[in-house]
């Protein structure tokens, strides 16, 4: 019998046969269907009715698809399409189907385990930079983004869906609005000019949460507070704690990886991902 939490509240959309919810989250929901004219298993997110700002932001996504669809790494997602020609069916993406779960599942289910963390953390990076390198700004990244296939392949999910054009920029500065308030750089909260260091501090968000929580112990965020004006507070002016102050398993030297992602200025991070992928294989070798 189907799990009804997970059967999908519609069958079709466009030209896919839905088959199971995967998941909800404040961009829209995600289906997995089959491409009725390709045979292909395929994830189909159908936007929320709130999501784009304006048609300026829309219009750059479904434009943005196009390029995407031309990118080809082990570490990203692969985009297929863009459609909104039906009203009935709103604005959707169809994009590679990932069998596994997400970060967020590992983070709080998978056994605490360093060289395993700092894997996946590497193959983080190896999807950040191929991104960087073309000049995609990820916007949004955070565990819920970051998917697994059974065999623990990394994939990062749902990049640049906030705007990546320069006119977007210009005239729609409303991004920083629908990031994810703990995972926001403080160059959003300041309206400057976005780079890739954003998704620099949200890996350093995620990866604090990864190696500052203790093996038996609670889920360590690095600003606990309970209040969006605080968060936005610490994200501009506090650096957390050392990682290693809550848990003795993180060695002292990814701490400070750690915290200079999260430095507050842009220029004080790592010159890429490439960088900070280099950085964390030191400190692998110096632990075999």
């Amino acid at each position: 019998m189907a799990d009804k939490t997970y059967s999908p509240d519609i069958p079709f959309l466009y030209h896919f046969k839905l088959d199971r919810i995967l998941g909800e989250g404040g961009t829209g929901r995600v289906y997995r269907g089959v491409d009725t004219q390709k045979g292909q298993v395929v994830a189909v997110k159908r936007f929320h009715e709130t999501f784009f700002r304006n048609a300026l932001h829309q219009r750059d996504l479904k434009k943005s698809v196009k390029r995407f669809r031309k990118f080809d790494h082990p570490n990203v997602v692969k985009l297929y399409d863009f459609l909104n020609t039906d009203d009935r069916f709103g604005d959707c993406m169809v994009m590679e189907y990932v069998d596994g779960p997400d970060l967020k599942w590992y983070i709080n289910s998978r056994p605490w385990n360093l060289q395993e963390r700092l894997t996946i953390v590497a193959q983080i990076c190896n999807g950040l930079q191929y991104l960087h390198d073309k000049k995609v700004v990820h916007h949004d990244f955070k565990p819920a983004n970051v998917l697994f296939t059974r065999r623990g392949q990394v994939k990062l999910a749902d990049y640049s869906l906030y705007g990546s054009s320069m006119l977007l920029e210009l005239f729609d500065r409303g991004a920083g609005e629908q990031v994810t308030p703990m995972y926001v750089a403080p160059e959003f909260l300041r309206k400057e000019h976005i780079t890739s260091a954003v998704d620099q501090y949200a890996l350093g968000i995620t990866m604090y949460i990864m190696f500052a929580s203790p093996p038996e112990g609670p889920i360590r965020q690095p600003f606990p507070v309970d209040n969006l004006q605080a968060l936005y507070r610490c994200h501009l002016q506090i650096m957390p704690d050392h990682p290693a102050s809550f848990n003795p398993a993180c060695p002292q030297e990814l701490g400070n990886i750690i915290l200079k992602l999260l430095n507050k200025r842009p220029k004080d991070r790592f010159k890429d991902c490439d960088e900070l992928r280099i950085a964390l294989s030191n400190i692998g070798r110096s632990r075999i």
